[in-house]
């Protein structure tokens, strides 16, 4: 049976009674962890699990305490590698605010015009990494504690950290000519592809199975999530199952040759040199490095 496709990913902000930030967390899996875009700019820190993060038309590893600037509509979503049953609790913590009031402030508060050029770059998915990333994750942990006017003051703080973090502590993901694909059936159908491989991970992945989910021919199929999404759907299926193993790898007593079956591998060669190509070593040496 072909299973329906749930087109409403345009994820609209809920509103809040004199107040314009929301601050929220969740766990993964969850109705809110899939591939959507909305109208706000997002600040997002992860604090459990590793995966991969999709955003825009890139697709990069996370792990626990990633934080991130994702702007207006740029759709994105973070799949964490997870065991069967397996339950996050506690993975993602956010606020979400109108950009554009943001940048009707810069332009009345000449101080505040760093911000009103981080809005722009936020298009771009910013990423924080050093003693800017902890400021933020900090004030981000300690603003679901606080009230109105304290969460306005939270944001000032966060904002100011994106914008004055120094040059090897922020990195822009998207490329400045990025265009959001931000139809219904996209992100419907994007998000319908992506369960299907995590469901199927350890079993031989078709485009052609892939496409008949998603109601769509297959070559149609691959130029639809080329399109979409940046990259081929054979990239999407290698970073996934590399993401797995990695933390099999580092996490369980597996051998090698069982966790190549785990995740869709059908011979030895073929894992090394996917192993090869995304962190260049192998699957041994990537244990023995992580556990040394």
């Amino acid at each position: 049976m072909i299973p329906k496709i749930d087109t409403g990913e345009l994820e609209f902000m809920q509103p809040l009674h004199h107040a314009s930030i929301r601050w929220a967390e969740h766990g993964y899996p969850s109705d809110l962890a899939r591939w959507h875009h909305h109208d706000e700019v997002e600040i997002h820190l992860i604090r459990q699990g590793v995966g991969q993060m999709m955003v825009g038309n890139a697709l990069l590893p996370f792990s626990p305490g990633q934080v991130s600037m994702i702007g207006r509509n740029v759709p994105h979503n973070w799949i964490s590698d997870i065991d069967v049953d397996e339950y996050l609790g506690r993975r993602d913590v956010l606020c979400q605010f109108r950009g554009e009031q943001i940048e009707s402030m810069a332009s009345s508060f000449p101080e505040l015009l760093s911000f009103g050029k981080l809005m722009s770059r936020s298009n771009r998915v910013i990423v924080l990494t050093g003693e800017s990333r902890q400021r933020v994750a900090s004030i981000l942990e300690s603003m679901g504690k606080h009230g109105d006017i304290d969460r306005f003051v939270d944001l000032m703080s966060i904002l100011a950290a994106f914008a004055q973090a120094p040059e090897g502590e922020w990195a822009m993901v998207l490329d400045d000519n990025y265009v959001p694909n931000t139809k219904f059936d996209a992100t419907g159908r994007i998000n319908a592809a992506i369960s299907y491989v995590n469901e199927h991970l350890a079993e031989a992945i078709t485009v052609e199975d892939v496409a008949k989910v998603v109601v769509m021919h297959p070559n149609a199929f691959s130029r639809f999530f080329h399109a979409t999404s940046g990259m081929r759907f054979s990239e999407l299926v290698t970073r996934l199952r590399i993401s797995k193993a990695c933390r099999l790898l580092v996490s369980t007593g597996l051998n090698v040759a069982q966790i190549r079956k785990e995740v869709g591998y059908t011979n030895a060669a073929n894992i090394n040199r996917s192993f090869l190509k995304e962190i260049g070593m192998t699957p041994s040496q990537y244990r023995k490095q992580h556990r040394d």
